[in-house]
């Protein structure tokens, strides 16, 4: 067969795998089990595949699939009319998201306010409260300011720069909105601003406040954020140096500089640090990195491990074939999935055996079955095709395991596939 042959068969295939999951969809909408068609809703939203009527799941029984039924519409651009039915809903769950789901597509206005105002559910206001703060509608929060919940005043005061820099104030705050409160009454975004942050960063003791702090630094200018966040990655406290690290990472991604930081967090007793460290090594692609990274082979932890294993095969580091080979043959998720994509950039061919176990056996992890699949078929494992063509055949697996197996097939015989599906080659 040839390419365009193939790749039209793999379509249809696909197709067919994924109307029987249409079709088992349907069935699930009519469960007499309210978690089976709260997870029906949900599912079909995902997929973004249509349901018909969806308007009248708003009269379920259960609150769980009235609130799914909410999100799938706005998510399926259903007019702000229908959403605004569920306002009436009895269960502040299902005004909440509605609620939710009407700020983030805009929809908001003083009409509204008023009436989420005067709602008797905090959970309603709250959510709403938030919403618009996060979209800086700072007009319809005036409805809100004599709201008796001592909550909502937190977050209008964090919102107006009005609440006071204590951790008894901020611990009750999202990080979100710590984060708002740190900007808001600190104001401009200048090297002033960034030794006063310094500075509290040793008033608190509270771990998720330290690391709030240290990320506000990425919305200052590089000239300012990147040597503080320096400074702070060769902190002795964990919380600071970790937050420190990943927020300079996200303003300047992977600096080679930064090299000797990540091996003295690899060298540390804390396994956070480690797997920090060794993600951040990882990133680097750094030939001079081999030896810091087989060293982490050794480390106790798993996923400390499977970060160094990914690590080297990134650098064609073909002398880790023996820790791929144990790596598999161990119970951890973690480290068989690590090495599966390890061999699918070495392309090393000896590990059929353990690709097949990993394919036959349906107590393994969806994910990992779905990389075995892959590795089966970039390697052309021609072994494994009676595992792949079980998988296949069997409806009762996972679509996106069935179209995994079915494209390795594609890649090893596809003229075997093409008999499985009545193709004509």
């Amino acid at each position: 067969m040839n390419p365009k042959e193939i790749r039209k068969m793999l379509h249809a295939i696909e197709e067919e795998i994924f109307s029987r999951a249409e079709m088992n969809l349907k069935d699930m909408l009519d469960s007499p089990s309210a978690y089976v068609r709260a997870r029906a809703v949900k599912s079909a939203s995902d997929r973004e595949m249509k349901i018909e009527n969806i308007e009248s799941f708003l009269e379920d029984p259960s609150p769980e699939v009235r609130k799914n039924a909410v999100a799938s519409m706005a998510k399926a651009g259903e007019s702000r009319d229908t959403i605004l039915k569920a306002l009436d809903d009895p269960s502040d769950l299902v005004r909440s998201i509605t609620v939710k789901e009407l700020t983030e597509f805009g929809y908001e206005d003083e009409d509204l306010a008023r009436r989420i105002a005067a709602d008797p559910s905090k959970k309603v206001r709250k959510t709403f409260v938030i919403a618009l703060a996060e979209a800086g509608e700072r007009e319809l929060l005036k409805e809100f300011a004599e709201d008796p919940s001592n909550d909502i005043r937190g977050i209008l005061a964090a919102f107006n720069g009005e609440l006071e820099l204590k951790e008894e104030e901020l611990s009750s705050l999202s990080r979100k909105f710590q984060k708002i409160a740190l900007l808001s009454k600190l104001g401009q975004r200048n090297s002033g601003t960034a030794e006063r942050m310094l500075a509290l960063l040793k008033d608190f003791r509270a771990a998720n406040i330290k690391r709030t702090l240290v990320e506000v630094f990425e919305s200052f200018p590089e000239e300012i954020s990147l040597p503080a966040l320096r400074k702070l990655i060769e902190s002795e406290d964990r919380t600071v140096a970790i937050a420190a690290l990943k927020t300079y990472r996200k303003i300047k991604g992977y600096d080679v500089s930064l090299l000797q930081a990540a091996e003295r967090f690899m060298d540390s007793e804390d396994e956070e640090m480690r797997f920090v460290g060794a993600q951040y090594v990882k990133g680097l692609v750094e030939p001079s990195a081999v030896e810091i990274l087989h060293a982490g082979l050794e480390d106790p932890s798993d996923r400390v491990r499977a970060v160094c294993m990914e690590a080297l095969a990134n650098l064609m580091d073909h002398s880790i074939e023996d820790v791929i080979d144990e790596s598999l043959r161990s119970t951890s998720s973690k480290l068989k999935k690590a090495s599966l994509r390890a061999i699918k950039k070495l392309k090393t061919i000896d590990m059929g055996d353990h690709v097949g176990r990993i394919l036959s056996n349906r107590k393994e992890e969806l994910q990992t079955r779905i990389l075995a699949s892959s590795v089966a078929g970039l390697l052309k494992l021609d072994g494994l095709l009676p595992h792949l063509e079980g998988i296949v055949l069997d409806a009762s697996n996972e679509s996106r395991l069935r179209i995994a197996s079915a494209r390795a097939m594609a890649r090893i015989n596809p003229s075997r596939l093409a008999d499985l599906f009545g193709f004509t080659v």
